[in-house]
This record gives C-alpha cells, sequence and structure tokens, in this order.
C-alpha cells in the first residue's frame, strides 16, 4: 500500500509538506488540491437531526481494492440512504492523505495504520483509527522478473518502492528474510502505482507493489516473490479510517452514518457479487475477471467485526508496528498503541 521518502525522514515529510499530493494515477479521477479544500463547520448537527447534507464529509482515498466498499456505497447510493453526502478525494497513495488530515482540509484518511504509527512516534497522537477497513493477505507485493524467482536474488537488482510507506516495510521485511540489508538492492523511490508501470515497462528487475499491477505483472510472466500473505508479514498491512479528535467529537453521527454505508456496500458485494465486481473493477481500471482473484488477496471487515478488532487486535497491530519501527530507528518516542485507536462509532 505504498508511498513516500525514506522511513527516517516520512514523518517529517508528512508535517512539513501539509497541503501537498502526488498526481493521481492513470485511470484516476484528478485529484483536488488540497489547497482548495476547506476544513468542515465547527457547527455539531443538533440531538436528532440528520446528518448535514449542506457540508460533505471529505473523504481521502487511493485506488485499492480493500476500498471496494468505499467504491459500491458510492456508486450505489448508500450514503445518501443515510442521509450523508460524500465527497471523494482521490490521491496516489494512503500516506498523502496524512498532511491535508492533519490540516482539517479533509475529515477522514482512509490509509495505513504504518503511516499513523510514524506520526505518533514523532509527536503526541494528532488523529485516531475509528475503523478498520481492511487487512492486505497477498495483495501487496514483491514482484520480480522471471530471472528473480527468490527474494535472495534480488542481490545487486535496481526494486521500485515508496520510501517510507507501507510497502518500503514489506520490502524490508521480506529481505530481512533472506537475510539481505536494504543496502543490497537499489532502490528506486515511486508510487506503488508508477511501480507497477515500471516494472511492466522493464524499468526495474522488480516492484513492491499493489493490485491491480500484481495482476498485470503476473499476466506478463512475473514472479511473486514475497507477499503480506508471508508469515513474516501477515496481519501487518492493514487500512484504517482516520479522522482527527475534532472530527470525531464535532461530527460523529455523520461518521457513523458513513461507516454503516461502507457496511451496506459490503453487504452488496455478498449479495450481488457480479454486479458488485464490476463497479469495483471500473473503479480500479482492471477486468472484471481479475476482481476475484484481487478480492483474494484481501480481508475486508464488516462494521460487526470492527468492535473486536479495534478493542483488542487492532493495539496489538500497532504494538508490532512500533516494535519494527524503533528497531530500525524510524520514530524516536512510544506511539502508545490504546491511544490511537477509539470504538465509539462501533459501539
Amino acid at each position: 500500500m505504498g508511498r513516500r521518502a525514506v522511513f527516517t525522514l516520512a514523518a517529517g515529510v508528512l508535517l512539513a509538506l501539509v497541503g501537498c499530493s502526488k498526481a493521481p494515477a492513470s485511470g484516476e479521477a484528478p485529484s483536488q488540491s488540497t489547497a482548495e479544500l476547506k476544513p468542515a463547520p465547527a457547527a455539531s448537527p443538533a440531538p436528532g437531526e440528520a446528518p448535514r447534507a449542506a457540508s460533505p464529509l471529505k473523504v481521502a482515498f487511493n485506488q485499492w481494492v480493500g476500498f471496494a466498499g468505499l467504491f459500491l456505497a458510492d456508486e450505489r447510493g448508500l450514503f445518501k440512504a443515510e442521509g450523508l453526502e460524500v465527497q471523494l478525494v482521490p490521491f496516489s497513495g494512503p500516506g498523502d492523505s496524512i498532511p491535508p488530515l492533519l490540516a482539517e482540509q479533509i475529515d477522514v484518511s482512509l490509509t495505513t495504520a504504518n503511516n499513523l504509527a510514524l506520526i505518533a512516534g514523532k509527536q503526541p497522537a494528532a488523529a485516531k483509527v475509528v475503523y478498520v477497513i481492511d487487512a492486505s493477505d497477498g495483495a501487496d507485493a514483491i514482484v520480480a522478473s522471471q530471472a528473480v524467482t527468490s527474494v535472495a536474488a534480488l542481490r545487486g537488482k535496481k526494486v521500485a518502492v515508496t520510501l517510507g510507506e507501507i510497502n518500503h516495510m514489506l520490502l524490508m521485511l521480506g529481505l530481512e528474510s533472506a537475510k539481505l540489508a536494504e543496502s543490497d538492492v537499489t532502490l528506486v523511490d515511486m508510487s506503488p502505482d508508477d511501480a507497477g508501470a515500471a516494472f511492466m515497462a522493464g524499468k526495474v528487475d522488480a516492484a513492491v507493489t499493489w493490485e491491480p499491477w500484481l495482476t498485470r505483472a503476473k499476466e506478463k510472466g512475473g514472479n511473486v516473490i514475497y507477499s503480506s500473505k508471508e508469515p513474516g508479514a501477515k496481519d501487518t498491512l492493514i487500512d484504517v479510517m482516520a479522522v482527527s479528535d475534532r472530527v470525531l467529537a464535532e461530527r460523529s453521527r455523520e461518521l457513523a452514518a458513513f461507516v454503516r454505508g461502507l457496511d451496506a456496500g459490503l453487504a452488496f458485494l455478498r449479495e450481488q457479487p457480479a454486479e458488485a465486481k464490476a463497479i469495483v473493477a471500473r473503479r480500479l481500471d482492471a477486468k472484471p475477471e481479475d476482481v476475484e482473484g484481487m478480492l483474494s488477496g484481501a480481508r475486508l471487515y464488516t462494521r460487526a467485526e470492527n468492535q473486536a478488532l479495534l478493542t483488542g487486535s487492532l493495539p496489538a497491530t500497532f504494538g508490532r508496528i512500533e516494535e519494527f519501527l524503533k528497531a530500525h530507528s524510524l520514530i524516536t518516542r512510544g506511539i502508545e498503541p490504546a491511544g490511537l485507536v477509539s470504538a465509539v462509532l462501533v459501539r
């Protein structure tokens, strides 16, 4: 799930570059400039009042199969059925939406647990996870050329990866599994989508990318040599819904409606799989027949599952990420996992 400058600089970059975002990937709508985004009004809805339609809930996302519930809820009008107006704001990667979230230029960031841990490891927690959307279970991977059949064979090779993001962490876990150091490969910094495209064009020997690029690469003979399904990486690549304390306090009813819309999107996927997968394919600029395989690499979580996740396994996941970041001197303080999580929307 990919992303930005070296891990040791990542949090500083995110804080310093508030308002900046990357250009969207091919097939994505142009990303709205964060300079044009405005914070939501401060007023909270009165008790019993429907969520405010006059001020859309601005939700940052990127092209990722794990966000199938979001795409379906948007396409099928499921947010509107909850009385909620949602404005989707596309970014190239989940790390790009953190600066505008901290600047209160968007209301919700669909991002990774890793991104929040990096920030929390540099300063007191500025945002909370209020929902777990999915866990990558093979949909993020290192894909390599036909000549490279194992992680060990990456030695001396050129690898495209988004430095400082979760796919960089995946690469480092893979290298460690083969007893290789980061210095044993040549890293090329680019977004996951650009990494996939560069690999397909033969510009790099390997790429750390995600769906739909993994499917495209395999169709061209590429080898998946390490993925989020491996024991060393499993349950580490988690996509979450992050909000600021202020937005959680002032727009909780709208956020709860958004969560219900996401859950309804997943229900539609279960009940009408053919139609749903066609919609997801359009959103990902992928073939409908490939979506089944893409979805098999991601565990999509329901609202019913979230209370246990938020109060149980997610803090443990943050703890695991914290250990990794500390071991690589990537954060300077503890992240206090329990303080990064709120289950208020799913109680």
